[in-house]
């Protein structure tokens, strides 16, 4: 057998080790390119991340203007950018901040307030009067009540007589209540009555399903009243209606904020849910509004009337509420402000009236008012409890509630993001 030997085979076989070794050490470099790309990358969405947060802060700072609102802000530190949208949601202050740089974009959108106190669960003014007690009554909070004490009644076929157990609990009320923030009231003004081109764009008619999201602009849909009955609405969605906004249990309503003269919510409807009105919400027995819910009844137009009109917030039976509940009057006194709760009634968070609440239920957070005047099917009652449970404890490390009042610069808690 002869063998053939090819001529110059070192050479042939020196050629493919070599084309060899630069397929694999290109294969090395690419991946070294690729790796230190990524490691760029990721390196440019840390720290943009960062810069997200820098927003934040910022916006929870007393030195953020509100001319400054989504304008593009370069940071001095670096070429990112942050621009901020801050604005009142309902009782909660709304947040956004975008941040960019020349390859990435980030966006953040949450619902802030402050911490919930832990250790006030009753304040209301001094009015020389005991509260009269009926019922089954737990204080685990201090209760700032009148001076002259409490007492037992007799309410509805009830009565208190364990008055020893809850003195501990008890302090001297102070002779006013703390008057809400006016710049928040003039906000809360100013979303019933102004649209804010910057953050609102007008929707020519409301659609059965509308899910918004916060990095656009508020989708706005303005009409006389608003019969709701089997729509889906989420975030970043706002109803203003002259007169009514009627909502039906079937009604799927998540995040939306509702503006009107009056809202009334059927019986049996579930959702989370910011509502402001100039006259009354008015909620159907066996409601239920989930965390951050809220409540305003507030009318800044200061119109006088002849007789003064009874305004606020009104439940039914075994209604749940997580949130926070306002009825605030102006200083002119146009009207009286009540919020009023009922049989099985269960609040988890704060509540404020700058006049009067019936308190009937369980409430896990703080309640503030001016006085307290007890509504039943058979009479009414001023200065009396009846049935109720004060806890500002069990949810108060994770419970956000607005920034009511005017202090010192707050820590602010995110409530929900987006």
């Amino acid at each position: 057998m002869v063998r053939l030997k090819l001529k110059g085979g070192a050479l042939y076989i020196a050629i493919i080790i070599s084309i060899l070794i630069s397929v694999v050490l290109s294969l090395f470099i690419v991946l070294a390119y690729h790796n230190i790309q990524s490691v760029q990358a990721q390196a440019s969405v840390t720290q943009l991340n960062i810069s997200l947060e820098s927003g934040f802060e910022l916006s929870k700072s007393a030195y953020f203007a509100k001319e400054n609102q989504n304008r593009w802000q370069k940071l001095p530190f670096n070429n990112d950018s942050v621009s901020v949208k801050k604005m009142q949601w309902g009782c909660y202050n709304l947040i956004s901040v975008y941040a960019k740089n020349k390859h990435h974009r980030l966006h953040k959108t949450g619902l802030f307030g402050c911490q919930a106190s832990p250790d006030t669960a009753l304040l209301i003014s001094e009015k020389s009067r005991p509260i009269g007690l009926a019922g089954k009554i737990r204080f685990k909070g201090t209760c700032y009540l009148p001076k002259a004490g409490i007492k037992t009644a007799y309410i509805e076929g009830t009565s208190f007589s364990d008055l020893n157990s809850l003195r501990p609990y008890i302090r001297n009320s102070p002779d006013y209540i703390q008057e809400i923030d006016p710049v928040f009231l003039k906000d809360l003004e100013f979303t019933q009555t102004e649209l804010n081109f910057q953050t609102d764009s007008l929707i020519a008619f409301l659609p059965d399903l509308l899910k918004h999201s916060f990095e656009s602009k508020t989708a706005v849909v303005q009409q006389g009243s608003f019969n709701l009955t089997d729509q889906q609405l989420s975030d970043n969605v706002k109803l203003i209606a002259s007169n009514t906004i009627t909502v039906d249990k079937d009604c799927q309503l998540n995040n939306v904020l509702l503006v009107a003269r009056k809202i009334i919510f059927k019986k049996g409807f579930k959702g989370t849910v910011h509502a402001i009105a100039r006259d009354s919400i008015v909620t159907e027995d066996e409601c239920e509004f989930n965390y951050p819910s809220s409540f305003c009844v507030y009318d800044g137009s200061g119109s006088v009337m002849n007789d003064i009109k009874v305004c606020g917030v009104f439940f039914g039976e075994a209604c749940k509420f997580k949130g926070a509940l306002l009825t605030a009057n102006t200083k002119l006194k146009t009207s009286r402000m009540i919020i009023n709760t009922n049989k099985r009634f269960e609040l988890i968070g704060n509540m404020y009236s700058s006049d009067y609440i019936s308190l009937q239920g369980n409430f896990y957070g703080t309640i503030i008012c001016q006085s307290i005047l007890l509504q039943t099917p058979s009479a009414v009652y001023e200065n009396h409890l009846l049935n109720c449970l004060f806890d500002p404890k069990t949810y108060s490390t994770h419970l956000a509630v607005p920034l009511w009042f005017k202090g010192k610069q707050p820590q602010y808690l995110c409530a929900k993001w987006f």
